[in-house]
């Protein structure tokens, strides 16, 4: 069978590129499978929800994760991100990958609440409204707000506390926040600032 000069320009295309052939992964040997063709290593949900929860908590994760959420970071997006890393390092299949969603979303919020942190469910839900008059713009969030609330509260609603563990819950609310560093920096520029120049 002949190959056509396009075909031929598509492979040493993707080849020049860096990337797969097509069907290159079914010629790896069978011997040296991907981690997410192995048996997950989390076949339980709860053990899997526990294993997130330990690896959320790490102080270093929790700082990152912290950081994200305050920047407009979307609680279902550090989730799937999550999760999905799980699932490609072989710890849970697909199906498990889903089930613990939701739980990993309460988790990551009640991170945030605990440390204070305003969140959004999806990135993009706090979008600016377009400019209008001064006018229409204090008739239409006078007569938003409450509709606002209402979706507010059923956004956040979605997520059940019942899916979580109770001894994982306990232990969200003993984790410690650190305080940032930018916390420590105004705190010194503040004593510093209230000193007088004779009392220094």
């Amino acid at each position: 069978m002949a190959i056509s000069e396009k075909a031929v320009e598509f492979i040493k295309g993707s080849l020049e590129k860096g990337r797969a052939v097509p069907g290159q992964s079914l010629t790896n040997s069978p011997e040296n499978p991907y981690s997410w063709e192995k048996s997950p290593e989390f076949t339980n949900p709860r053990e899997a929800m526990l294993y997130v929860f330990e690896n959320l908590t790490v102080p270093e994760t929790t700082t990152n994760i912290l950081l994200s959420i305050s920047n407009g970071v979307g609680i279902v997006d550090i989730a799937a991100i999550t999760l999905y890393s799980g699932f490609l390092e072989g710890k849970w299949n697909p199906d498990l990958m889903t089930l613990l969603m939701e739980p990993t979303m309460y988790m990551l919020m009640a991170l945030a609440e605990k440390a204070d942190i305003p969140y959004v469910i999806e990135s993009g839900d706090d979008t600016a409204p377009q400019e209008m008059d001064p006018q229409k713009q204090l008739s239409s969030i006078s007569s938003g707000i409450k509709e606002l609330e209402s979706i507010k509260k059923q956004s956040t609603g979605r997520v059940s506390e019942q899916s979580v563990p109770r001894e994982v819950r306990q232990v969200i609310e003993e984790v410690e926040i650190q305080p940032s560093i930018l916390a420590k920096v105004e705190e010194t520029n503040e004593s510093k600032n209230n000193q007088s120049l004779l009392g220094r």
